[in-house]
């Protein structure tokens, strides 16, 4: 990107957000990313490629400033941003394989959009206490979730529809 173009992409993001809103944006995607990168031991296996990383948090923001331009809001919520952000992790692919790594490894950046998600959806609840039989429905769900983020489309808008939807169902479960 020439100089020209940084501060085209510049001004057109300062338009829509603060230096604080992009800053903490950044942190808090990277620090996600660094959760997952120690949970999952990638270490000497999978790299954090922090280049792709910001063209990912560039491209997240300028579709969310386009977002929000056009449907003339002032904010988005948590689930359009973890959708926008889980689909361009998708298409950017900011973990990178080490050559030589196991072949486990390969899907690594939609292990990492599947995390993502799972946050979203509230499925990190330490204190949550599952049926066995509901462990093995969640498991196959999240099996199918998985499989959709590895050979569907993956777009934002299927991402946040899939998010709504969740919210939604556990609304009605919760009401049954």
């Amino acid at each position: 990107m020439d100089k020209e173009e940084v501060k085209k992409l510049k001004e057109e993001l300062n338009e829509s957000f603060s230096d604080d809103y992009i800053r903490n944006a950044g942190i808090l995607i990277h620090k996600l990313a660094e959760e997952f990168y120690r949970e999952n031991k990638l270490e000497g296996s999978v790299y954090f490629n922090d280049n792709i990383f910001e063209y990912c948090l560039i491209d997240i923001l300028v579709d969310i400033a386009r977002l929000k331009h056009f449907h003339d809001i002032s904010k988005v919520n948590y689930i359009k941003f973890i959708a926008y952000t889980a689909s361009w992790c998708l298409k950017r692919k900011p973990f990178q394989l080490i050559e030589g790594c196991d072949s486990k490894y390969l899907y690594v950046n939609e292990k990492f959009a599947l995390s993502l998600l799972l946050q979203a959806m509230g499925y990190y609840d330490d204190n949550a206490d599952y049926y066995e039989k509901d462990q093995e429905e969640l498991i196959d769900s999240i099996r199918q979730i998985f499989y959709h983020l590895k050979y569907r489309n993956t777009n934002p808008q299927t991402l946040e529809l899939f998010l709504i939807g969740t919210e939604t169902g556990a609304k009605v479960h919760i009401q049954d």
